[in-house]
């Protein structure tokens, strides 16, 4: 027991805090500042860049990293604290700068998960769906078969193309799963784009996933406590692993929980 509990100081200061909330178990990662670069985004979608603007919530350091993103999908914007990421929510808008919290429960608060706060869903939250997650870990990874890297070639119509389909699986756009016709969010996609919606989603279907990996729901703030559009983020592997160890060291603990 002594050894846990020591285990369990040690990687308290090594990882963000995570709180209770009335939204679910989070944790509080700072504040960031955003930005859409010509070439990688259409309409109201497409890649978001999201980069530490230095300032931590309550003077706190920021602690979200880009380690688990490949060269295509970080430091695009020319900083290298950022990366890429897709929004989910489709009746919430994005705010300069953003509050941060790592969503680390579902929306019904009774598992770990992740989730969007209100937007599509009012009053309750919108759990992460596990193609969403396998997608964008592919995205992020710079693995997604199809997705095109190079801005003079067409990222942006890649980048559309995958948000049209997050929003469709997240069940944003009022729309079967599968149908992406007419415009959403000011984006209309072509045949072509379609059809690649459609292998992505067959792609993400046939994985299985029935788990969110380490892909997780940026729960967005204003700086006066309004709701701003919650984006994506994949969170390194060692990190995940030390809040596993954290909420272990506290159950093991009998650790009181404040919400």
């Amino acid at each position: 027991m002594r050894k846990l509990i020591f285990i369990t100081i040690v990687f308290t200061f090594l990882t963000a805090p995570v709180f209770g909330a009335p939204h679910g178990t989070y944790s509080d990662y700072g504040r960031m500042d955003y930005s859409r670069i010509g070439g990688y985004y259409g309409g109201n979608g497409g890649e978001f860049t999201l980069r530490q603007d230095g300032i931590g919530l309550g003077g706190v350091v920021d602690f979200l990293s880009n380690s688990a993103y490949a060269d295509v999908a970080k430091s695009e914007d020319g900083d290298v604290t950022s990366f890429q990421t897709f929004c989910v929510e489709l009746t919430e808008y994005v705010s300069q700068p953003l509050d941060l919290y790592v969503s680390e429960q579902n929306a019904a608060l009774t598992g770990t998960g992740s989730h969007a706060y209100q937007g599509g869903i009012p009053l309750t939250g919108d759990d992460l769906d596990p193609r969403t997650a396998y997608l964008y870990t592919q995205f992020a990874t710079g693995q997604l078969s199809g997705y095109n890297w190079t801005v003079a070639t067409g990222r942006a119509s890649s980048a559309v193309t995958l948000q049209r389909l997050i929003w469709n699986i997240e069940g944003e756009d009022g729309k079967v799963l599968g149908d992406f016709s007419g415009s959403v969010g000011g984006i209309d996609l072509t045949d072509t784009q379609e059809t690649q919606a459609t292998a992505w989603l067959t792609e993400a279907k046939d994985m299985g996933w029935t788990g969110i990996g380490n892909v997780r729901i940026l729960q967005a703030y204003t700086t006066s406590g309004g709701l701003a559009q919650d984006q994506l983020y994949l969170v390194p592997v060692p990190a995940a692993v030390l809040l596993g160890l954290l909420g272990l060291g506290a159950a093991g603990m009998k650790l009181r929980k404040f919400v």
